[in-house]
């Protein structure tokens, strides 16, 4: 398994990660049909938060890179410490998946140290409803290199 070249948190590493969790098309489809604005905030120690967007459209997933939330206007935003999210990262890049304490579900439920927030219960819905799908995207951070995006 190669981690993702380019550094976490960046446009490239979110374009990677999506490149990745796309080329298996096969499990995107076992997990069934997504349609989620997701917005994914990482909120570093020493400067102001990073946002980036990710659309789930059917099967389609799409890295929008850094976004400005009120024009992205996402369903839902997971806002976390930047250590946490690294701390996530580099778990399922040292077992190719998450393990039970670094699951996007583990990290949320209790409120810390990973918020959601949305606009309505829909979007709260969301997130919940579409767990094990955006889990497997956060997941393919641990499988191999496919698809080159362009570096």
């Amino acid at each position: 398994m190669a981690p993702i070249a380019s550094p976490f948190h960046s446009a490239r590493w979110f374009a990677e990660l999506v490149a990745r969790a796309s080329a298996d098309q096969s499990a995107m489809e076992r997990l069934g049909i997504a349609e989620i604005r997701l917005g994914l905030e990482i909120v570093d120690a020493n400067g102001p938060p990073h946002m980036y967007g990710i659309v789930l459209d059917g099967y389609d997933i799409e890295s929008l890179g850094e976004v400005m939330e009120k024009e992205f206007a996402p369903e839902v935003v997971v806002s976390g410490p930047a250590d946490a999210w690294q701390e996530m990262i580099s778990s399922i890049e040292a077992n190719g998946s998450a393990d039970a304490a670094h699951t996007l579900n583990s990290l949320t439920i209790t409120g810390l140290p990973f918020s959601v927030r949305a606009g309505d219960a829909m979007g709260h819905d969301k997130f919940f409803r579409y767990m094990g799908t955006l889990q497997a995207i956060f997941d393919a951070a641990g499988t191999p290199a496919t698809v080159s995006t362009g570096r």
